[in-house]
């Protein structure tokens, strides 16, 4: 968590690390390059965790459509 995150002033404690693009590629090239987790486990913990907030916020049984344009960010929608 970054420092001022960290501050017991601060509105954000206790609030989860929100990275830049660069810092996530970093992170996610890092965590495959350590033969722990693949790039499809990462796209599918992801997408559960997706899955999960939409069920949370709208309720369990409804349908929902997910839109995925071009580029590496499908992953969620996958």
């Amino acid at each position: 968590m970054p420092q001022s995150a960290q501050n017991s002033g601060s509105p954000w404690s206790g609030w989860p690390q929100v990275l830049t693009t660069d810092q996530m590629r970093a992170a996610e090239s890092a965590a495959i390059a350590s033969g722990k987790v693949s790039g499809a486990e990462l796209m599918e913990r992801a997408g559960a965790g997706a899955a999960r907030i939409i069920r949370r916020r709208h309720g369990e049984g409804r349908r929902a459509l997910i839109l995925c344009g071009p580029g590496n960010n499908g992953g969620d929608g996958f």
